[in-house]
């Protein structure tokens, strides 16, 4: 009897990642290796932590909901660690019918213009809602988010440096256990 797991969040985390690098470096017509920790696979899976067999039948079983889209799929993975090999077929399927998120757009263009600053980001956050979360992180970097995940449901923890602004983006439920704790709401 084949799991009953939530292919589509990992699709869509897909997705929406190689959208980010697609308007971050450019399109590549080449396969795409992208690394998840178990505990983020089985959080967007909807499989128990402790359930590696679940979790493998899982995977096995997403590649093949998702094959008529992403193409062949191939999933490897140790100790706790697995590479999702998509095709340039799954590449070009991202490239051709999903749509950027216009905050995330707008986000990154403002990200890498000169003279950005945290103000900048607040403004840009703001902008799309009054509704934002804006918190200090725990080495000095802006953690900001949505409260209303249909703008962006990412998390966005950002710094600020002699260089400009970095960012990096997480799932909430990947934040929340990187940080062991729950969002405060601003």
């Amino acid at each position: 009897m084949s799991p009953s797991i939530d292919w589509q969040a990992l699709e869509k985390n897909i997705c929406d990642t190689l959208k980010e690098w697609e308007l971050k470096i450019g399109y590549g017509k080449e396969p795409v290796e992208l690394y998840y920790p178990q505990e983020s696979l089985c959080s967007l899976l909807g499989v128990p932590e402790k359930e590696t067999n679940l979790l493998e039948q899982s995977l096995e079983l997403f590649s093949k909901k998702v094959q008529e889209r992403l193409g062949d799929v191939q999933i490897t993975g140790s100790q706790g660690r697995y590479c999702i090999r998509v095709p340039e077929s799954g590449s070009r399927y991202v490239r051709e019918h999903v749509q950027a998120s216009p905050f995330l757009v707008r986000f990154l263009e403002m990200i890498h213009q000169p003279g950005s600053n945290m103000a900048s980001v607040e403004h840009l956050f703001l902008e799309y809602s009054k509704q934002i979360v804006k918190q200090p992180g725990e080495d000095g970097e802006m953690i900001f988010f949505f409260q209303d995940i249909a703008i962006d449901e990412y998390v966005y923890c950002v710094e600020e440096d002699e260089f400009g602004l970095q960012y990096h983006r997480f799932t909430r439920a990947d934040y929340q256990k990187l940080y062991e704790g729950p969002f405060e709401r601003g």
